[in-house]
């Protein structure tokens, strides 16, 4: 069972706006309009719609009050953004890694991968760029400490857990009804959580998914202000729903 707090908010935030595609405008085109204007650092999610990635997103169904699957399958950290998007660098766990698996323990399944495998909106016809308030020199330190500290979360395990999840593996259940976040989420909470922000108030870290992210950034930010700190903030567009 997860253990989900409500916001107290009764409006979405407005520092989340929509943003429709323009015509045959691809997701780097979008991400490029949107990119943030100040410093900070920010997080990629987009929603898929391959099996795993459907798998990924009914998952999510047990994070939303009203039951519906999630608008998303995964979250990355970005690198600096380059001239050519395409190359920037995304840091993640992505249960689908293009060029497999390797051998994940020395890394503690941490990839480095590029943007532009997320190019394709028909492969991922949802995307959403949140900008965090936070110096990206002390999120990627974290990110290098997170890498050698296993005790502290074993992405490994978490890793392994969702594999078995989302290939129908023998009886395995959702590891999300036993909080065990989903692996790129989780890696985020601990390195934001280190560098001093909370990316889901509502949740507890271990138990993270993209869905709780997107949560946070639209429901939460009356708790960062308390907290005085700076909300969540960011675009998205969603033009793929499991359900109306």
């Amino acid at each position: 069972m997860l253990h989900i707090l409500s916001s107290s908010a009764t409006a979405p935030s407005e520092d989340l706006q929509e943003v429709p595609r323009r015509a045959r405008e691809d997701n780097l085109r979008w991400l490029r309009r949107n990119l943030p204007k100040d410093g900070g650092s920010s997080i990629v999610l987009v929603g898929g719609t391959s099996p795993t990635a459907f798998r990924l997103r009914v998952a999510q169904s047990h994070v939303r009050h009203d039951l519906r699957p999630s608008h998303w399958s995964h979250v990355m950290l970005l690198g600096t953004p380059t001239e050519n998007l395409a190359a920037t660098t995304v840091y993640e766990i992505n249960l689908e890694a293009p060029s497999g698996f390797g051998f994940p323990p020395p890394d503690n399944a941490v990839q480095e991968g590029q943007l532009g495998q997320y190019q394709q909106t028909a492969a991922y016809p949802n995307i959403a760029i949140l900008h965090v308030p936070v110096v990206p020199q002390d999120v990627l330190e974290a990110l290098r400490k997170f890498k050698l500290q296993r005790a502290v979360l074993d992405a490994v395990d978490l890793l392994a857990r969702w594999l078995a999840y989302v290939w129908g593996i023998s009886r395995t259940s959702n590891p999300l009804l036993e909080n065990f976040g989903i692996p790129s989420s989780a890696m985020l909470e601990i390195i934001f959580g280190a560098a001093g922000f909370d990316l889901t108030p509502g949740l507890e870290s271990r138990s993270s998914c993209p869905e709780a992210i997107w949560q946070a950034a639209r429901w939460w930010y009356e708790h960062y202000t308390k907290q005085n700190q700076a909300a969540l903030t960011g675009a998205y567009y969603t033009a793929h729903k499991l359900l109306d």
